[in-house]
């Protein structure tokens, strides 16, 4: 068990068939295959993990200023390649 900043870090082996099945689900929910495996757990666990944060501080702050940006209008929504495209001065 490695511990990095209040965070555990756990090695763990999936077969290739749970692995790819796994991680088409967390694409399909537009997820990282940890970030999935974390809600997995988290909902496995929701009554007992009601009051456990599922990011760390850190993580938080950093979503709650996203947020603030958002609602002030910072980001803008990128429908197609072509807007991608100009938005970082690709033609």
């Amino acid at each position: 068990m490695q511990i990095k900043s209040k965070r555990i870090q756990k090695l763990i082996t999936f077969s290739p068939q749970l692995y790819y099945l796994t991680n088409i689900k967390a694409e399909k929910l537009g997820l990282s295959f940890p970030d999935y495996l974390r809600y997995l757990l988290a909902k496995t666990l929701e009554k007992e993990s009601a009051y456990i944060p599922l990011v760390d501080e850190e993580t938080e702050k950093r979503i709650g200023k996203s947020l603030e940006a958002l609602e002030k209008g910072k980001f803008i929504e990128v429908k197609d390649d072509k807007v991608l495209g100009k938005v970082l001065g690709i033609k």
